[in-house]
């Protein structure tokens, strides 16, 4: 099964392209199908291992499309069998017991790292052509009136698996490779450059700030010595300064990012209301079905409260709590906390702390967006490093 992770990812967004564009079928789709006589396998020939974060994210699973079900909210082109195969958060159970249960071998993590780190080139590459090109390998299936294209919003490779997958996967890609390669190797400099460009020209605050997060892990982690802690502040110095006069020569605007996109200078900081007048609406919304929820879509009530600012509440955490009540939405919720802290447990004691800030990037970034998707290949990849990482100390001490 080693195998079968090493094809697929982390090149998923080019399998997705491949699937869209010449099967003209989701690869996520095509990706279950394959899974379920996998997984099928594990449960009727091996002792399954499920860890605590897995127990939670299936038990919520089952709530989710039990609540999809009561709600009566399936699509009326679809089944409930259909949709089922078609739910992200049923692909991540699928992908979640695979790993858990799958052995990686040494060979396994370096051929990872080398593959994980030409993904990140090729993000980089891809994001720098867009901002001439913005069509340039980009997924306009997804956003057919170009909405995304323009706000000036680089997606790089990541459109053909969705709009929101670079939010969430690349800060992880650049958190593991940080932690598996040293500062002082050929690959940092290239890992560090791509993770500030690419994440720059997102234009999205919630990436930047999660790539940020993936990078503070150099200054806290306390096995980096002092004297290399000032080198990468200072090397972080000196690259700021000359992407911005690379920048600058290339006719880029980055003042406008800064003060359309961080600053909101040109819409009277129109997302930060949106983020308040998600709250109050919840306050509002929340006590009439606060234990099991309404179902995972927001209700004309609602909607017309938005005032046209936004389809949803716009809160990660409260759109749940609205979505599937506090007894549904804990169930996610503990599968999160326990995913943390079994990345915690992990840094602690093997030192890999790549799994960790990249998914405390994706545990902030919900307070800012609405996107608890699990099966994203980031997150799936740092579970895998951290399977590696466990059976590994397994075989040390064997």
């Amino acid at each position: 099964m080693q195998n079968f992770f090493l094809v697929l990812y982390p090149f998923f967004p080019l399998w997705a392209w491949v699937t869209l564009t010449f099967l003209h079928f989701p690869a996520d789709k095509l990706l279950v199908f394959i899974l379920l006589p996998i997984v099928i396998y594990i449960i009727w020939t091996l002792k399954v291992r499920v860890p605590a974060y897995l127990g939670f994210f299936m038990c919520f699973t089952a709530y989710h499309l039990g609540s999809v079900y009561y709600n009566n909210l399936i699509p009326t082109n679809t089944n409930f069998l259909s949709f089922t195969l078609s739910d992200f958060n049923f692909l991540a159970c699928l992908l979640f017991l695979v790993v858990e249960n799958t052995n990686f071998d040494d060979g396994f993590l370096k051929r990872m790292n080398r593959h994980v780190l030409w993904i990140v080139i090729l993000s980089l590459v891809i994001s720098v052509l867009q901002t001439k090109n913005p069509l340039f390998f980009y997924n306009a299936a997804l956003d057919e009136d170009l909405i995304y294209v323009g706000e000036n919003r680089i997606s790089s490779i990541y459109s053909w698996v969705s709009l929101n997958a670079v939010g969430v996967t690349f800060p992880i890609l650049i958190s593991i490779l940080l932690n598996e390669y040293e500062t002082n190797s050929r690959p940092f400099p290239i890992i560090v450059l791509s993770g500030i460009v690419v994440s720059f020209l997102t234009r999205a605050r919630f990436v930047m700030i999660s790539t940020i997060i993936a990078f503070l892990q150099l200054l806290l982690v306390s096995s980096i010595a002092l004297k290399k802690k000032l080198f990468i502040i200072g090397f972080f110095v000196v690259g700021v300064v000359a992407i911005i006069g690379a920048a600058q020569l290339a006719g880029y605007d980055i003042n406008e990012t800064i003060n359309e996109r961080i600053l909101e200078k040109g819409n009277d900081m129109g997302s930060a209301k949106t983020r308040l007048l998600s709250y109050d609406i919840f306050m509002m919304k929340f006590p009439e079905n606060p234990y099991f929820g309404v179902g995972p879509k927001t209700r004309d009530d609602v909607v017309d409260l938005l005032g046209g600012e936004a389809h949803l509440i716009h809160v990660g955490y409260l759109s749940y709590l609205y979505f599937y009540g506090f007894f549904g939405a804990m169930l996610l919720f503990l599968a999160l906390v326990a995913l943390l802290w079994d990345a915690w447990l992990v840094g602690k004691r093997y030192d890999f702390w790549g799994a960790f800030y990249g998914f405390l990037g994706f545990a902030l970034a919900n307070f800012t967006f609405v996107y608890f998707n699990f099966s994203e290949m980031g997150i799936i990849l740092a579970v895998i490093y951290m399977r590696y990482y466990k059976l590994n100390s397994e075989r040390l001490y064997a």
